[in-house]
């Protein structure tokens, strides 16, 4: 019989059971297949002998944005059990779902760093705070877990800002409408003795409406600071301090746009209606009774209004009169939220068979589908106002940036 505790390692659990199904029908299916199949069949280090090992990051441009995740890349030139020549590897690229045949394992490798974290693929989430980096780069460690003594690399990666592109928060969405009950289905109609009408159906009954959608909350107010600065590694950057609901800083190349918003939240969506209740069928007799009618579709909840767009005071350093232009302001009001569905009617019940020479009764008429709900309203926009001014203050004090003066 296949054991497959051997055949869990990076395999899927849903896919092997089903896998385990065909190998033990088929009596012949190895670990090793299983695992390829489902793209799972990584290289196995554990009587490898490992020549050489190399780590770098799976980007182009070798620094690290603060706020982008980057794929760890482990190179290795390696003689597998039963083989006399080494083979290179190197760890797979990508998120968890791609296939991993005859790749390394991040499993098999440890990795630190002060500024951030990594997951089981190999990712590393830096630390958002723009000021943990701005004059430290960042240090990333990664050792050969079976011989850290002989594999262990340490690399630094300045910081770049390419990826900042805004910053901001938006209010709260409104929350979804509860969808409709159905309703409830009629009764069958009793059958009839010899000679006499069956029962008829019971109408089936309305399903209940949708809820409605609730309101979006509205925007934050917010104070942004825009000024020119200095940092170890850049002679000039944009630098953006955002005060109020939320905190924030931001470091990015003068000649590169970013938004702060302070949106509405999204209204929410409404309910949709019930299904109406299925008619009960007809009792037999003679004649055969009448199915019930089916019931009515509920109506499909209201949307939620938009909430209104919050406020932003924005100054800029009255040196940099280009910081008004590089730094936009969204105080959108929030989208309506969509309307509810209609309930769909309910079938109408079945007709009652007639007996002997008794006519059959009449199907019953299908529910009519409700209406579908309204729409909400989008959200006001909110205020934002612009100005020079004296910024100096709002800057001082912060690890590695200096501002300018021209």
């Amino acid at each position: 019989m296949l054991d497959l505790r051997a055949c869990r390692r990076s395999a899927p659990r849903t896919a092997l059971a089903a896998l385990a199904l065909a190998g033990l029908a088929a009596g012949s299916a190895s670990c090793g297949f299983m695992r390829s199949l489902v793209g799972a069949n990584t290289v196995n280090l554990d009587k490898a002998d490992v020549k050489s090992m190399s780590v770098d990051i799976r980007r182009d441009q070798k620094t690290i944005c603060p706020r982008q995740p980057v794929q760890m890349a482990v190179f290795m030139d390696v003689v597998l059990e039963g083989e006399s020549q080494p083979k290179s590897f190197e760890t797979w690229q990508g998120q968890q779902g791609v296939n991993k045949n005859d790749k390394l394992d991040f499993a098999d490798f440890a990795f630190h760093s002060p500024q951030g974290q990594f997951d089981e693929s190999g990712w590393f989430v830096p630390n958002r705070d723009l000021l943990v980096t701005a004059g430290t780069e960042f240090e990333l460690t990664t050792a050969y877990k079976r011989r850290p003594d002989k594999f262990t690399f340490r690399l630094t990666f300045k910081p770049d800002y390419q990826c900042i592109d805004g910053g901001g928060l938006q209010g709260d969405d409104g929350s979804a409408g509860v969808a409709g009950n159905p309703g409830q289905n009629g009764e069958r109609g009793g059958d009839g003795s010899d000679n006499v009408a069956g029962g008829h159906g019971a109408d089936g009954t309305a399903g209940s409406n949708g809820g409605s959608g609730t309101d979006g909350a509205p925007g934050p107010s917010l104070q942004v600071y825009v000024t020119m600065v200095k940092t170890p590694f850049y002679d000039r950057l944009a630098a953006v301090k955002i005060a109020g609901a939320v905190d924030d800083f931001l470091l990015f190349p003068p000649e590169q746009k970013v938004i702060i918003f302070a949106r509405g939240g999204n209204g929410g969506a409404g309910g949709s209606g019930g299904t109406g209740g299925r008619g009960g069928d007809g009792g037999s007799g003679n004649p055969g009774g009448n199915g019930g009618r089916g019931g009515a579709g509920g109506v499909g909840g209201s949307g939620g209004n938009g909430g209104p767009g919050g406020a932003i005071t924005m100054t800029f350093d009255s040196h940099f009169a280009d910081l008004a232009h590089a730094v936009q302001l969204d105080v959108s009001g929030g989208q309506a939220g969509a309307p509810g569905n209609p309930g769909p009617g309910g079938s109408g019940g079945s007709a009652g068979s007639g007996r002997g020479n008794g006519t059959m009764g009449s199907s019953g008429s299908s529910g009519q589908s409700g209406a579908a709900g309204a729409a909400g309203r989008n959200g006001p926009n909110g205020t934002a106002n612009v100005h020079p001014g004296n910024v100096a203050d709002q800057f001082g004090g912060l690890p590695a940036v200096t501002i300018l003066e021209s």
